[in-house]
């Protein structure tokens, strides 16, 4: 996918959650916490709960996270 900023190719990935932070990282699964290197932190969270995952692109570039939720369902 080309970056709706720069218009680089982007990264595939995911955002995934843990009790401490949301970040983005390349695998799908990898462990439920989240270490030190294991992707870009975007959040902390202040809550506990299960990893959430949704398919995400990430210009390296300019910094930017493109979310795909097409194949999320409304809560």
């Amino acid at each position: 996918m080309k970056c709706p900023f720069c218009n680089r190719e982007m990264e595939m990935g995911y955002l995934t959650s843990d009790a401490r932070a949301i970040a983005w990282r390349k695998e799908r699964y990898q462990p439920a916490i989240i270490r030190k290197g294991d992707g870009i932190q975007l959040a902390r969270n202040s809550f506990g709960g299960a990893v959430s995952i949704a398919n995400a692109f990430c210009c390296q570039e300019c910094k930017k996270i493109v979310i795909d939720y097409s194949e999320k369902e409304d809560i």
